[in-house]
């Protein structure tokens, strides 16, 4: 008996940054902070909140909003918003990614997942490697090296 082929499944931690859904590969993410203390770094560009001890190691802190040049909405009263760190490791460099909110773990079919268009998209540059619609919600799925690829060259 032939057993059926299996399909791409690829796991993937959602966020939210300015009520907007977007996912990071599970492989990259090694860790989520809720609340950390951030010390700001003279001269860093502006996506770059500063660097936060985690874990006895000092890490950068990236800010996803600036980053993405996403308008960060008036703040709401649900706790823990703006708190939450994603830890993940680029090219051995562990860093943090600021976020509104932890979203849901995703398990999604390679088929499901969309390119996105090719319209040049301002701060994204590659960042955004794919869209996986549920309804009518989007679910931006994000490239690490892309999107963390500028602190490297600052």
């Amino acid at each position: 008996m032939r057993s059926k082929p299996q399909p791409d499944i690829s796991r993937w931690v959602g966020f939210e940054i300015a009520r907007q859904a977007f996912a990071l590969r599970i492989g990259c993410v090694r860790e989520v902070v809720l609340s950390a203390s951030i010390d700001a770094v003279p001269g860093a560009p502006r996506f770059v909140l500063g660097v936060a001890a985690l874990r006895g190691r000092i890490v950068s802190v990236l800010d996803l909003h600036g980053r993405l040049q996403i308008e960060r909405l008036p703040c709401d009263d649900d706790a823990g918003s703006g708190q939450c760190l994603i830890v993940v490791e680029s090219a051995g460099e562990p860093m943090a990614l600021r976020v509104d909110r932890i979203g849901q773990l995703y398990s999604l079919e390679g088929a499901r997942i969309r390119l996105p268009p090719q319209v040049a998209a301002p701060g994204a540059d590659g960042a955004v490697s794919g869209h996986v619609v549920f309804g009518d919600s989007l679910l931006t799925l994000l490239d690490l090296d892309a999107l963390v690829d500028p602190i490297s060259m600052c």
